[in-house]
């Protein structure tokens, strides 16, 4: 993971978690989560995900803004320098996650990483159980 966080940072300057912020907001229509959403996702605190989403706003990343239904509620949307960001970034770390991981592995291997991850996520279909 250390050397993931220090790749993204050095070739695209994301830290590791604002990389994750803009996958998981670009993986949902209109590109938008409510706050307690994405730091649910995330399994962040409050008060880290608030710190963050503010740093993350300020580089022009995310835009954050009152719910529409709940004025409480706070709205992280992905701008189009986040997408922007995210889109240069995805493919490098790719590369590194292959390189690192899976490249690694036999095809038996994945197979059984396959089935084992179908397994502790419930999915027995997939699992043949």
């Amino acid at each position: 993971m250390d050397r993931l966080a220090d790749q993204m940072l050095k070739d695209h300057k994301l830290p590791l978690e604002w990389f994750d912020v803009l996958i998981h907001l670009a993986d949902v229509p209109d590109r938008g989560l409510r706050q307690r959403e994405l730091r649910d996702r995330m399994l962040l605190s409050e008060s880290g995900v608030s710190r963050m989403l503010a740093r993350m706003a300020t580089a022009g990343l995310v835009e954050r803004r009152p719910a529409d239904d709940d004025r409480r509620g706070v709205e992280i949307m992905l701008t189009e320098a986040g997408a922007e960001a995210l889109a240069s970034a995805v493919e490098s770390h790719r590369e590194l996650v292959a390189t690192s991981f899976t490249d690694k592995l036999t095809a038996t291997d994945r197979l059984a990483l396959e089935l084992i991850l179908a397994k502790l996520t419930g999915d027995a279909e997939a699992s043949g159980s």
